[in-house]
């Protein structure tokens, strides 16, 4: 039986699967038990989150699809930051709620954040074991998000 090999973005993948179930059950859970609490001028809030979150996973996802001598790690929003897509996904959340005032939809997508995040060790681990040091001393400088 072929064993597949873990990869950083079959990782990265798995993170963000998780991340978009527990979405998925937030806007059910919210439609079944509806709790809401509109935020005032939340649609602005809302707008802001959407666009800084589109362009900051934008950003986050084009960095690590170029091909450089330089490891991802440290362009991009990487140089600020470990983990740039899921702190967007974070935002498009927040906005999200900040315009519905789903508080369930809230607290179920934090718990599926929470549980992304186990991945995390895992991705971490691979990049360390692919860049030993450089990714050591870059893990240990830069926050996980902003």
């Amino acid at each position: 039986m072929n064993k597949i090999k873990p990869s950083i973005h079959l990782t990265l993948a798995h993170s963000y699967l998780a991340y978009f179930i527990f979405s998925i059950l937030g806007l059910f859970a919210d439609t079944s038990f509806s709790f809401t609490r509109a935020l005032p001028k939340g649609q602005w809030i809302a707008l802001t989150f959407f666009v800084i979150g589109s362009l900051l996973i934008w950003w986050a996802q084009s960095t690590s699809a170029q091909h450089s001598k330089k490891p991802y790690f440290k362009r991009g929003p990487y140089r600020l930051m470990r983990n740039p897509t899921h702190t967007g996904i974070l935002l498009l959340v927040t906005g999200y709620t900040a315009v519905s005032g789903s508080v369930i939809f809230l607290a179920v997508t934090l718990i599926g954040y929470l549980i992304s995040n186990m991945f995390f060790k895992k991705y971490e681990a691979l990049l360390h074991a692919e860049y030993g040091t450089e990714y050591a001393e870059y893990k240990n400088t830069t926050p996980k998000i902003l």
